[in-house]
């Protein structure tokens, strides 16, 4: 088991690099960032003297050291927008999109785990044909769009939530509600759901549990479901941290003060500190998200960590 630890830990060391690079060569392809905020009519002295402030006239294998140095201290730079360290940035706004994340999970497993269930027990009916259709849904229809129409109908017409920022609790709902319904969390959970319990359902000890004579809700709950939740906790693991990273749309659309706003707003002021950055925390966030379910992953089933450290 420790020869398969330390492998993952290494894959997951070099991908942190190759991250690194790419994240630091393509926040610099976006143009210099002192041709957005500098006045038009700055003289030539000031704009040199600006570029000089911030390193840009350094090679760039010297501006990728400096880059690399800060990263191993803990200093992230200073965000061009904002004049504040990035570190004080992303420490301000992560704990929002967490909490948003956590918030919508919980709301698409309490939809997900009665609708997978039920279309498993009651394949071709139509509760099955129902969770199959809300699971094509959630695939399908485009996460900005589905946080419009929640906003349009909940806060604009009915007027029973707030618009969008956060502002209180009930600012929670509609960007978590459109999370966990369009951000595949639903409709991934559900199939994955229906798929695994429908091969548990199938098996041998399953049978003999009905053959003792166990209640039916025994059965499911004790025994099938059990047996059946591993690869839905391993899909969850994993797309936690890609929900985190990847809240853009959604924190945009609800301005929500988040690390997916943040990245926003960075793109469009060429704010290359803040970019790299939080490209740089969201792809750590995956990666060790990845890592650990890796490894519970291969706690629970010895089969993985032979077959994959061989």
């Amino acid at each position: 088991m420790q020869r398969y630890i330390l492998a993952r830990l290494v894959q997951a060391l070099v991908m942190l690099i190759v991250v690194s690079v790419i994240v630091f060569g393509v926040a610099r392809m976006t143009g210099n960032p002192v041709d957005v905020y500098l006045p038009v009519d700055v003289s030539p002295e000031q704009r040199e003297e600006e570029v000089h402030r911030l390193g840009l006239d350094r090679p760039i294998y010297v501006q990728y050291g400096i880059f690399v140095s800060g990263l191993l201290r803990g200093d992230l730079g200073e965000s061009v927008k904002f004049r504040k360290p990035v570190s004080t940035l992303i420490r301000e706004r992560l704990p929002n999109t967490a909490s948003l994340v956590l918030l919508a999970i919980a709301i698409a497993l309490v939809l997900a785990f009665p609708l997978g269930i039920i279309a498993a027990l009651r394949q071709g009916g139509p509760w099955d044909v129902a969770a199959r259709v809300s699971a094509l849904l959630g695939q399908s229809v485009p996460t900005f769009w589905g946080g419009i129409m929640l906003m349009l109908v909940f806060a604009v017409q009915l007027g029973w939530l707030p618009v969008a920022r956060k502002e209180s609790l009930a600012s929670y709902v509609l960007p978590a509600l459109t999370i966990a319904l369009f951000g595949f969390m639903l409709a991934g959970v559900v199939r994955l759901l229906r798929t695994s319990l429908l091969e548990v359902l199938d098996s041998e000890f399953v049978k003999f549990a009905r053959i003792k004579g166990l209640p039916e809700y025994v059965v499911i709950l004790k025994h099938a479901l059990r047996n059946a939740l591993i690869p839905v906790v391993t899909f969850v693991g994993m797309y936690f941290g890609i929900l985190l990273a990847g809240s853009v749309t959604v924190e945009t659309v609800f301005a929500w003060p988040g690390i997916g706003r943040l990245a926003y707003e960075a793109v469009r002021w060429r704010d290359y500190p803040v970019i790299q950055s939080v490209v740089l925390v969201a792809a750590t966030i995956i990666i060790m998200t990845n890592l650990v379910v890796d490894i519970l992953y291969g706690y629970l089933d010895p089969r993985i960590r032979y077959g994959r450290s061989g």
